[in-house]
């Protein structure tokens, strides 16, 4: 598969260094037509790489991952109709763009997504800083089949109402599994594409539907008022924020002013479950994370996540995966 991307869609450059042998490769990288790449960064800039797959007509997928040895200042003029979704699994890192005031910044475990025809900027990359970052590229001009059922309008509405051209989201368990996913491809050749190709489609759902979708809330929802949809959204992400410890059902009704009843009632109608069995379903998402990239053990993750009990966590996750987790993840590994 040959990209269709313009060979200017991106230009990198170091301003204080014009012989900055990452931005030649960077580049490089970047004007390629091939559909998949990757290069490394020099050995005396630091350790890592960028990848690239363009594995859609519409979509690219970017994964970098890096260590810088020294301070570091890339410039990049960014020229295409596309959006992108940036997706921060490092570090938290910031810039400068060429006409606005103020720094801008994605923290980690953040998204941020982003769309302009043309953005001139500058990223400075600390001493020993991890950069990893995963971004999905959207081309807008040949977006078809499946791509085109995608509600791009309100993300671009959401951008424009951002304030600074960045609508920034805190990224869910769900979206942290996906990433984790994807830069852990266990396929090559075709079977990678097509593997990436499901996951970023998968990727995408989640993401307009926890991030975007619901911030675009309908006047009313069978019986529901705003002022409820609002308190609702409110009580989601209390709970997405605290699932180790969340609320009592009493707690988390004072926390956003809605009666014990209403909260119940509306919760599952809005998002599909009861409170507890949704904290139950995104504590299984962050603990799959924990133990798919061997952060933990099933013990210390299961704890990690809010389950007082090992026995309780393997019984959810079996009833989920349909075995346990050190049985799913030896057979994985």
């Amino acid at each position: 598969m040959q990209s269709k991307v313009s060979e200017t869609w991106y230009a990198i450059q170091n301003k204080e260094d014009k012989r900055c042998a990452l931005a030649a490769r960077l580049n490089t990288f970047y004007r390629s037509s091939s559909a998949e790449r990757i290069i490394h960064i020099p050995e005396e800039i630091g350790q890592g790489y960028w990848q690239l797959n363009r594995i859609h007509p519409s979509m690219e997928l970017v994964y970098s991952d890096a260590i810088f040895h020294r301070p570091t200042a890339l410039s990049s003029l960014e020229q295409d109709d596309s959006i992108k979704l940036s997706f921060c699994i490092g570090e938290s890192i910031s810039w400068n763009i060429d006409g606005k005031l103020g720094e801008f910044h994605v923290h980690t475990q953040e998204s941020s997504a982003y769309g302009s025809r043309y953005t001139s900027s500058t990223c400075e990359f600390g001493l020993q800083q991890h950069f990893k970052g995963f971004t999905l590229k959207l081309d807008q001009t040949p977006i078809s089949g499946m791509m085109q059922q995608l509600p791009i309008q309100q993300l671009m509405t959401a951008i424009a109402g951002s304030g600074g051209g960045f609508y920034n989201a805190k990224m869910t368990p769900t979206m942290i599994r996906i990433v984790s996913e994807m830069t852990q491809c266990p396929y090559s050749g075709e079977l990678k594409q097509l593997y990436l190709n499901g996951k970023a489609l998968e990727l995408l759902a989640v993401y307009f539907s926890e991030c975007i979708l619901e911030r675009q809330l309908p006047a009313k929802h069978d019986g529901l008022s705003r002022t409820d949809l609002t308190s609702l959204q409110q009580a989601k992400h209390i709970l997405d924020a605290n699932l180790a410890h969340p609320p009592t059902l009493e707690g988390l009704s004072r926390q956003v002013c809605l009666n014990e009843f209403k909260l119940k009632k509306g919760f599952k109608q809005l998002f599909g479950l009861p409170v507890h069995a949704y904290v139950i379903e995104q504590r299984l998402e962050a603990a799959y994370y924990l133990l798919e990239t061997r952060q933990m053990n099933v013990t210390t993750a299961a704890a990690a996540v809010g389950f007082n009990k090992t026995s309780h966590f393997s019984a959810q996750f079996k009833r989920k995966h349909g075995m346990t987790p050190s049985t799913y993840f030896n057979q994985t590994f």
